[in-house]
């Protein structure tokens, strides 16, 4: 246990040590605009409280290179650029944590692991069924009012729908992520 504690505390030790770097920050850059493009582009709206989005999945590989601190960062800065660029209803802040916890979690799974498939489909699930499901499902109905509420079925059915797909195009991402920073360090 002392070494999962210890090995979490390394993992966002060094996440928060990669932001002084300029290569982090351009990378992370780069990629939160790819997560800007697919969350304004790369999404389909069921209804105003029910979307289908891949924007995670440049969230992802900034998780994997750079940690939790960075990807929960970007994950913030995306919340907040996509609703000053393509406003779809009022600000709320806890889609921002909601946006922020994401990327934490992924971070947390994915840095500085070997990123099999297992570590994938739980990121992605503690990400569903928390974050998605439960805690957006809360941020709706205090935003909205209970109405909102009854919406948890059909949200929790199209998280758990799409999880498959999820993990596979997150599985797709991890391996060219993995192959990028190896081809960069033999130059």
């Amino acid at each position: 246990m002392l070494s999962i504690l210890s090995l979490i505390r390394s993992q966002y030790t060094g996440s928060a040590r990669a932001l002084r770097r300029t290569q982090t920050l351009t990378t992370a850059g780069i990629l939160l605009a790819i997560q800007m493009v697919l969350s304004s582009y790369g999404v389909i709206e069921v209804s105003d409280s029910l979307k289908i989005s891949l924007a995670h999945l440049a969230l992802a590989p900034t998780a994997m290179l750079y940690g939790p601190v960075v990807a929960g960062i970007q994950g913030g800065l995306s919340d907040l650029l996509g609703f000053l660029i393509k406003p779809s209803g009022p600000y709320f802040p806890g889609f921002t944590l909601s946006a922020i916890l994401g990327g934490v979690i992924y971070g947390t799974m994915l840095y500085k692991t070997q990123r099999r498939l297992w570590q994938i489909v739980a990121a992605r699930l503690i990400i569903v069924v928390f974050v998605n499901i439960l805690l957006n499902t809360v941020f709706l109905t205090m935003l909205y009012g209970p109405s909102r509420l009854a919406t948890l079925p059909l949200r929790a059915m199209k998280n758990f729908m799409q999880l498959p797909v999820d993990c596979m195009l997150l599985m797709s991402v991890c391996k060219m992520v993995q192959r990028v920073p190896a081809a960069a360090s033999a130059r």
